[in-house]
């Protein structure tokens, strides 16, 4: 079994705290603080009903302060509670799960 690496948070703390929203009419995932927009991620249903992600967004304001991360944390966390596997075609979710291996179970080839 691999061990947790523990992923860091934020370097800056939001008051509302981020929430992450599905959006399956635009076939994306939002991080939102309040009604401002942090970031995004895009993605595809397989047949089987996984998920591929297409690619990570961070709005410019919210960039380099570790929001990519915590979106990331927070989607494969549902996506596993879903039961739901995914095929990282985002370089960014690519390089987090190789950093990250606590989640490489959940990775399709």
């Amino acid at each position: 079994m691999t061990h947790p690496t523990p992923v860091p948070p934020p370097t800056v703390e939001l008051d509302p705290s981020p929430v992450l929203r599905h959006n399956p009419d635009r076939d994306r995932y939002e991080m939102w603080a309040g009604d401002e927009l942090i970031g995004l991620v895009g993605y595809e249903l397989t047949a089987g009903g996984d998920i591929v992600i297409l690619h990570t967004v961070v709005t410019e304001k919210f960039g380099r302060a570790g929001f990519a991360r915590l979106l990331t944390v927070q989607l494969l966390d549902a996506l596993e509670a879903e039961g739901r596997q995914v095929v990282p075609v985002c370089t960014y979710v690519q390089k987090f799960v190789d950093r990250f291996p606590q989640y490489q179970h959940m990775i399709l080839a």
